[in-house]
């Protein structure tokens, strides 16, 4: 069972997600006053803001759970996803507003959020085992459709985080070193994430990344809307790019609708 401690950590990390989110995708062009740093363009908050509220998904979904294997996928993609902007966040410490209580929030946040996930989860381990329900596994269809989608986040995201330049080429719009790993931090995650509910093959335990990569799917399309005139001009990077996000929130749906329908026959 999910121990009160990780049900706790789970909704607090929901809020901070959330918070960052109202910041990052209602105030993309605000970012110098209301955010850790100023990020340009607009795009690009809008992209981090969804992905923020993507999570909030995620952890909001998994607080709810009773049964830790049902929760356990938000391990692995979160803690990668924290490390990396960890590492985002000490590589380009110059670029943190440190006037700002904003900026020492941020600072603060990533120092101690991997070493309090770490002792929750000892915590979590220790309490005894419950009984894991019967697995319904993944149509084909979709399982390979995650695959594909985690091996094109991973590869875009480790390049970009590895060689923040590689963007010029890689995204559909201007990104800065520090908004190109940070936006490969998630990346990664997501494609861990797609990764994970590959091997796991349950479609009850993939439930909460599907609602989650179905909201990343919308946001981000609906971020485009917003920002269309901040794209490059590179007309095959944006055409990929649309129609990637619309895979992702294909799957995300599909996702959902099939364990919402396996669930029932749970025993």
């Amino acid at each position: 069972m999910v121990t009160r401690e990780l049900r706790a950590l789970l909704w607090f990390f929901a809020s901070l997600a959330f918070a960052a989110g109202v910041l990052l995708y209602l105030l993309s062009g605000n970012t110098a006053h209301t955010f850790s740093w100023t990020i340009k363009p607009a795009l690009t908050a809008a992209f981090l803001g969804g992905a923020y509220w993507a999570a909030f998904v995620l952890f909001a979904w998994s607080a709810r759970q009773e049964l830790w294997v049902r929760a356990r996928p938000f391990v692995l993609p979160v803690t990668v996803i924290a490390v990396l902007l960890l590492a985002a966040t000490l590589i380009h410490l110059d670029k943190i507003h440190k006037h700002s209580v904003f900026g020492w929030f941020w600072i603060v946040a990533y120092i101690i959020v991997p070493p309090l996930l770490g002792f929750v989860l000892w915590r979590q381990h220790r309490a005894p085992p419950a009984p894991e329900p019967p697995r319904v596994p993944l149509l084909p269809a979709l399982r390979a459709l995650l695959a594909g989608e985690g091996l094109v986040l991973m590869g875009v995201g480790i390049s970009l985080f590895a060689a923040p330049d590689t963007a010029d080429s890689l995204w559909p719009w201007k990104l800065t070193p520090l908004t190109a790993r940070v936006t490969a931090a998630f990346l990664v995650g997501f494609g861990v994430a797609a990764f994970q509910a590959v091997w796991e093959n349950d479609i009850d335990r993939l439930a909460g990344s599907a609602y989650a990569f179905a909201t990343l799917g919308l946001l981000e399309l609906i971020a485009l809307l917003r920002y269309p005139h901040e794209l490059d001009g590179s007309g095959a990077r944006g055409v990929i790019y649309v129609v990637f996000a619309a895979l992702v929130l294909l799957t995300g749906i599909a996702g959902s609708a099939l364990s919402r329908r396996a669930v029932p026959h749970r025993t």
